[in-house]
């Protein structure tokens, strides 16, 4: 073994047999004992992971959280139709008729906000949000109409199970009610 690791392993047991031997003086080797800390203050910061929660703020958030959940389900809903009579114009928004003035029906579950059609044009539906506070801002939701055709899906047709036999060829009619036109020997 080396001298140094020697000496250190003498040391530490020579200090070992004192605090066996008297015990009062391990004590005074540590120093502060927790009965002798002094109480410490802590600062006056706010704990950020503490949840404070108050009434007001529960219902506000509910109604944010009420409003939120409307303008999504409104935002993936769709116009699917138009319809513009002599007295009013009708938009089909999903499975929902929508007439200038008109009030929606409760759209999720416990929906305590209220829903009216305030405006219709070619472009879009306007749906606003009934206030019970006057001074409170115009809460509107916009939905855009738009009924052009979109392709969403572009299927290619397979290739034929089986080639045709030589000299047999199919050309397309532009007729839906004819069969197709063969043309060639058999």
């Amino acid at each position: 073994m080396s001298k140094l690791l020697s000496h250190t392993i003498f040391f530490v047991f020579i200090q070992l047999a004192v605090v066996i031997a008297d015990p009062a003086s391990d004590i005074a080797s540590i120093g502060l004992l927790p009965t002798q800390k002094p109480a410490q203050t802590l600062s006056k910061e706010r704990n950020p992971f503490v949840r404070r929660e108050t009434k007001v703020a529960a219902t506000t958030n509910n109604q944010e959280t009420e409003e939120r959940q409307l303008r999504a389900l409104l935002g993936r809903m769709s116009v699917t139709g138009f319809i513009r009579g002599q007295d009013s114009t009708k938009v089909l928004l999903q499975n929902l008729i929508l007439k200038k003035g008109g009030t929606l029906p409760p759209l999720i579950e416990n929906q305590t906000e209220q829903l009216i059609v305030a405006k219709i044009t070619e472009n879009q539906v306007e749906i606003d949000f009934v206030q019970t506070d006057e001074d409170a801002s115009p809460r509107k939701i916009l939905i855009p109409i738009n009924l052009q055709p979109q392709v969403e899906i572009h299927a290619t047709a397979p290739p034929p199970a089986k080639a045709l036999p030589k000299g047999i060829k199919v050309t397309p009619v532009h007729s839906t009610n004819s069969p197709p036109v063969e043309t060639g020997k058999l």
